[in-house]
């Protein structure tokens, strides 16, 4: 299970990361390069409390859909999943300010011993809240090539 707390595998998402650029185009879905970095920002600020989230978390959500979405074995549809309100607060405004907030954000995740709960998924552990971040952030590299 990949993670953004084993150093390795944060690194390795990095890499990938720091590759795109803002001429990078979407596989799927509608979303920009710019707002998909803004996106993954605005998850880690959720986790982080940095921005409050509603929680919508039902029993099926906070049961079935969070070990489906944390274990399950296949990865997250193209384009098939809508995200909460929250995370895309961030509109986008400058490519390197975008990208360095991400960079900012990503080590406070990994520092921290508590998070916020998910908005959907209720109440996640640091391990979970590591691997939620981690297929995250790959599912949308992944949607751009990177």
């Amino acid at each position: 299970m990949s993670s953004i707390l084993v150093e390795r595998e944060r690194r390795a998402l990095l890499v990938r990361f720091r590759s795109l650029t803002a001429e990078h185009r979407p596989s799927w879905g509608t979303m920009s390069v710019e707002k998909m970095v803004c996106h993954l920002g605005d998850q880690l600020a959720v986790a982080l409390g940095d921005i409050t989230s509603v929680p919508t978390a039902r029993l099926l959500t906070k049961t079935v859909a969070k070990w489906l979405a944390l274990y399950g074995p296949f990865p997250v549809p193209k384009g098939k999943v809508a995200t909460v309100p929250e995370m895309l607060t961030t509109q986008p405004s400058d490519w390197e300010k975008d990208t360095t907030r991400f960079e900012s954000l990503l080590p406070r995740s990994v520092e921290t011993e508590t998070f916020s709960p998910h908005p959907v998924l209720g109440r996640l552990t640091r391990r979970q809240w590591g691997i939620l971040a981690a297929k995250h952030i790959d599912h949308h590299l992944r949607q751009f090539g990177a």
